[in-house]
């Protein structure tokens, strides 16, 4: 998934939830931020951005924020953090025959994004060439430490009702998947920020059992947008210290 017309630009604060204001050419833009997270780890002054033209022209910002250059002792990279691309991403490696899913029998013949199960919506609802029909959950991952991803950056409660929502699909004979796309470049190793989410690890152990199966893919990230790369190595009980709280911008 590819932006059209990505320029770069060096952050300066966020003076609103979803508004960021960035720095390009000596002109300082305000921008919308397409995330409800904290990204307390990655929006630091002077950090190099990637902004992208609003599609809306009558939107009274014009820029959208779409990823920003992490530095780190053990290298730089790119991080993308548009809440709609692990979405959009798995759409079009799904439809492209690049992704299936774990133990999923035959081939995807169907995928499709937000369906109603229950009283929710679900990312996805699926069907294969024997008929299996299977859910999809995504979850977009930007937290790194060290060398490893964990989720989430912020506490959440929708996303222990989609696990819980995933195990009734168990119940009534579809295949459910929580599928974690990590929204950072090159990087393949992804737990949980179990400090941050106890309720939510605990859901998801209790899942697995249950028959919910966990995925997660690894991401090719530049300023010009991010692509799936391959499967990346999920570890519930890796140990993850949240750069948030080791660099004292959280409790």
């Amino acid at each position: 998934m590819q932006y059209e017309g990505a320029q770069l630009a060096h952050y300066v604060d966020r003076p609103s939830r979803f508004t960021c204001r960035v720095e390009r050419n000596g002109e300082t833009i305000e921008t919308h931020l397409k995330n409800t997270g904290r990204g307390a780890d990655l929006l630091i002054p002077g950090a190099t951005v990637s902004i992208v033209p609003a599609k809306n022209p009558e939107r009274k910002t014009h820029w959208d924020m779409v990823s920003v250059i992490k530095r780190t002792d053990h290298g730089d990279f790119w991080v993308n953090i548009d809440s709609a691309m692990p979405n959009k991403v798995t759409k079009e490696a799904v439809d492209a025959g690049l992704l299936t899913f774990p133990d999923l029998p035959g081939t995807i013949t169907e995928f499709r994004p937000e369906v109603t199960f229950g009283d929710s919506r679900v990312d996805f609802k699926g069907k294969t060439s024997n008929g299996q029909e299977f859910f999809v959950e995504t979850k977009g991952a930007t937290l790194e430490s060290h060398g490893i991803v964990g989720f989430p950056d912020a506490p959440t409660i929708r996303a222990v009702k989609h696990v819980y929502n995933l195990e009734h699909a168990i119940d009534e004979g579809y295949m459910a998947y929580l599928f974690f796309v990590i929204q950072i470049d090159n990087i393949d190793v992804l737990t949980l920020n179990h400090h941050m989410a106890p309720k939510l690890t605990a859901a998801i152990k209790a899942a697995v059992p249950h028959g919910v199966k966990i995925a997660a893919y690894c991401s090719k990230v530049d300023e010009n947008g991010m692509t799936l790369h391959r499967p990346a190595e999920f570890r519930i009980d890796e140990p993850f210290i949240d750069p948030q709280v080791e660099m004292g911008l959280i409790k």
